[in-house]
């Protein structure tokens, strides 16, 4: 079933009815003068015609596998859409509005909007992926009666999202395409939304993994792009941008792959662009990282576990701190089984390879780390990787949400989801990266928030979070004061071993042992 709204500015949209429903599909929000281009907001004449959004938008550039590898990080597949990709028209939104008493809402209705950003590692991902799909939580809210507008955007991935150097800039291409077209993004929303029903002053940022630390780093501009943030299990503590020199060295790598370190400048960027796309995703080694870097403009630094706990807040600047209303910050049991994935190739004596690499940073810190989370170099492959993980979990998923909750200026509220992974696999049992009612719990608390009516006590007054599961165990969500707490589910390891040598020393051990070949 389809439906219409007519938009003051983009004239006529045909939507897709469905379950109480109508989604506006493969929306363009912004245009590329070429694929390696900055993005710019999309303008509208008078002679577009009728904007068919019955149809997924094409997704931008992607593994050949990448949605198959997603569904083996969940342990479980959807059925799948037929989908298209291109370099230049994968900038669209796909936007879900709930029926207000079976009639669409207006632009007086000013509903809440939030706008979801998808994870992938900033290699993979797409809106139109199915578990990417927000009609169920549209739904959701309208059946509480708190509805919102739900809009899930596209944007560049890999090396067209990521890739840079001087070179580069100096001939008209930025840095970090990726972050620039979420910027574009939000701008849209709040430029157009409310002719949908929503309203832009209102607008929430959601993000999963690299969504989330997506939603970290846009905190980072001055333009104040969303009034709440909701970060799940991803941070710029976990996952923080690159330094100049190292994307430097990575499109080196690039330019040697391509054959072209004896061409000019002009003629390399120019065989650059005229690479095709299943060229271009092979170019970069897996080992290399495509990623967004400290610039200067999107991205002013990196900051520490130290400063991002303190109300004064780190040394670089970051005025979202002061733009963004309200955070809910969580993390799930056992995220860092997205690292299992990445270790694979290392995992022959993989216990023994990260005993000699953390035995080999400053001080004591590599011993301590062993000693708490009884690792040593007879244990078997997967039993050694399984406490590895453990210390990444606490590392770069739990201790991150709680510093950033701690610091944070405004309400902040924390979360742990926890219940099991329920689908076969090398996971199965552990909470990562729902069952229905704890589904649906969740999803409600989310609501709640995005409706500006909290989720729980405030971290700063009790510092407790939101639990999430163990449905098996008997509960669907409970809150639980305090950090660290058996109930919580969540390790005191961490913090015990933090009191000796720092979190950012710890995080440092991580990132040696990840970065360093076995």
């Amino acid at each position: 079933m389809s439906a219409q709204i007519k938009h003051q500015t983009l004239g006529e949209i045909q939507g897709r009815q469905g379950n109480g429903v109508v989604q506006f599909l493969g929306i363009k929000y912004a245009s590329l003068k070429d694929k390696f281009a900055g993005s710019e907001l999309v303008e509208y004449g008078e002679t577009q015609g009728v904007i068919d959004g019955t149809q997924l938008g094409p997704t931008v550039i992607n593994p050949p596998m990448g949605l198959e590898n997603e569904f083996g990080f969940i342990q479980q597949s959807l059925p799948v859409p037929k989908l298209t990709s291109s370099d230049l028209e994968g900038l669209n939104l796909n936007i879900s509005v709930p029926l207000l008493e079976s009639k669409l809402p207006t632009p007086t209705s000013s509903l809440p909007v939030f706008v979801f950003v998808y994870g992938g590692g900033y290699g993979l991902g797409s809106n139109a992926w199915p578990q990417n799909d927000l009609e169920r939580f549209v739904k959701l809210s309208a059946d509480m009666e708190l509805p919102v507008i739900g809009v899930g955007i596209n944007y560049r991935l890999g090396a067209t999202g990521f890739l840079t150097s001087q070179e580069l800039r100096n001939a008209g291409y930025p840095s970090n395409n990726g972050l620039r077209d979420q910027i574009n993004a939000f701008r849209w929303v709040k430029k157009y939304i409310s002719d949908f029903g929503g309203d832009p002053a209102n607008v929430s940022f959601i993000g999963e993994s690299a969504g989330s630390v997506a939603g970290n780093l846009l905190l980072h501009t001055k333009e104040p792009l969303f009034k709440r943030y909701i970060s799940m299990s991803g941070t710029a503590l976990m996952l923080q941008p690159l330094p100049p020199p190292v994307s430097e060295f990575v499109y080196s790598n690039v330019i040697k792959s391509m054959g072209a370190e004896d061409l000019s400048s002009q003629e390399r960027i120019k065989k650059l662009l005229d690479l095709p796309n299943e060229e271009l995703l092979t170019l970069v080694p897996p080992n290399l990282p495509l990623l967004p870097i400290v610039d200067g403009g999107v991205i002013a630094g990196n900051f520490s576990y130290a400063e991002i706990s303190s109300k004064e807040g780190p040394a670089v600047s970051m005025p979202g701190r002061s733009w963004c209303e309200e955070l809910l910050i969580g993390d799930c049991q056992f995220d860092a089984s997205i690292f299992g994935f990445m270790l694979g190739p290392r995992i022959a004596g993989i216990a023994k390879t990260f005993c000699n690499i953390v035995h080999k940073t400053p001080g004591d810190v590599g011993e301590k780390i062993l000693q708490a989370y009884d690792i040593n170099p007879s244990l078997s492959d997967k039993e050694g990787l399984y406490r590895i993980l453990k210390f990444s979990t606490d590392i770069n998923f739990f201790a991150p949400a709680i510093a950033i909750a701690k610091g944070w200026p405004g309400k902040a509220y924390v979360y742990h989801f926890n219940e099991p992974n329920p689908w076969d696999g090398e996971w199965k049992g552990e909470a990562g990266h729902a069952q229905r009612q704890v589904a649906v719990a969740f999803a409600g608390d989310f609501i709640k928030f995005m409706n500006g009516k909290g989720a729980w006590a405030t971290f700063g007054s009790k510092e407790g979070a939101q639990v999430y599961g163990q449905s098996g165990k008997g509960f669907t969500s409970q809150y639980v004061e305090g950090v660290a707490r058996e109930k919580s589910g969540r390790r005191n390891t961490i913090y015990q071993l933090a009191e000796d040598v720092g979190l950012d020393s710890l995080a440092g051990a991580w990132v040696t042992f990840l970065t360093t070949a076995g």
